[in-house]
């Protein structure tokens, strides 16, 4: 399977909307609700450049830890508690982009990452996030800048950087992406082959990187986060967020993704990028992005939502306070209006 199939995927997502999948949004809600949850204490998220050595060692030693705990959620290849998280996220792909409810599905995603790792792993921080934006030069689209820094750098507890050279064969890359300057496995950082391995999806073995400069420097430009944060209500927001599935119409989700996944790196498989450990730093980012938009008005925003329910489907049926969401075994049924507020009860934590 190639790896740009976040946009060939919105070809087929119409078709494959119809068939039935293991996990399901839109499902009803139990009969028997459970008892309403409270937020104590809720862990404030960070950007990756905000946190000490030892809170990064932290974050870190967790993810690792993850990568040994057992898997439970009974999705096939998904061996351990890491690979659980990026097996939900492939199973529902076809219904959880270009949708109303794509930012708050990921948040829930996100969140379910982060209990995951101070629940299971003993890490009492909040989920890191990285903002993109402190790293585009929209100035110098061929700029290096970003490639390295405190994130996507050498150190021991540090993501990373690219990964070896390798050309893709045409068939790997349809939409004739260029500007890549990796593909191979990661080298460097805390995730390379000897600490690290993508388990899940058709690809298995090293985590890979792709770094396309001209596209991360265009995609993660402030001025795109401030285009995003301009829009009037939730459903112009989400919209806006992801665009179109088309290079030519830059967006602060294609930022992470393609930015650093490129052709072959497993950041941008949009099944599977959640295998690369900088996808939760990428989408807690975006989720940042969502609760800044929220604060701006608070009282309207956290109780809209909007946008379809069928992946660009803009003439039809749209998501409402009362669709459900769902990661399966990881953490069952939400209400978007549940996921609207982080410090719900159903989520817990802050920026």
């Amino acid at each position: 399977m190639h790896h740009l199939s976040l946009f060939a995927l919105a070809a087929s997502c119409l078709a494959t909307l119809a068939a039935s999948v293991p996990v399901m949004p839109g499902e009803p809600i139990p009969s028997e609700a459970p008892a309403p949850q409270v937020c104590r204490n809720p862990p404030k998220r960070l950007e990756w450049r905000q946190m000490s050595q030892s809170q990064q060692k932290s974050y870190i030693d967790a993810v690792i830890c993850l990568t040994m705990t057992e898997s439970k959620s009974g999705i096939a290849r998904a061996i351990n508690r890491f690979d659980d998280h990026q097996a939900v996220h492939s199973v529902q792909t076809p219904n959880i982009h270009w949708v109303g409810h794509f930012i708050l599905w990921h948040r829930y995603l996100v969140a379910t990452y982060e209990k995951a790792l101070r629940e299971e792993c003993g890490y009492d921080g909040g989920q890191p996030y990285w903002d993109w934006s402190q790293d585009a030069r929209s100035n110098d689209p061929n700029s290096l800048a970003t490639f390295p820094t405190a994130v996507l750098g050498p150190g021991k507890y540090s993501f990373g950087g690219n990964g070896a050279p390798v050309a893709p064969t045409p068939a790997q890359n349809p939409l004739n992406l260029t500007g890549g300057t990796g593909g191979g496995c990661v080298r460097d950082g805390a995730f390379t082959p000897d600490r690290f391995r993508v388990n899940y999806g058709p690809d298995p073995g090293c985590l890979k990187r792709d770094f396309v400069p001209w596209l991360f420097n265009a995609f993660a430009d402030p001025a795109r986060v401030r285009e995003v944060l301009d829009q009037p209500d939730y459903a112009a927001f989400a919209r806006t967020l992801e665009k179109v599935p088309s290079f030519e119409a830059p967006n602060i989700h294609g930022s992470g993704h393609f930015g650093v996944g490129g052709v072959l790196g497993t950041m941008g498989n949009a099944e599977n990028s959640p295998g690369d450990p900088l996808f939760y730093l990428h989408h807690g980012n975006l989720d940042r992005v969502l609760w800044l938009w929220q604060q701006k008005d608070p009282e309207t925003r956290l109780n809209q939502v909007g946008g379809p329910v069928v992946p660009m489907d803009y003439g039809g049926k749209n998501v409402t306070l009362d669709f459900t969401v769902n990661l399966g075994e990881l953490a069952g049924d939400a209400m978007l209006k549940q996921l609207l507020d982080t410090q719900s009860g159903v989520l817990c934590y802050t920026y």
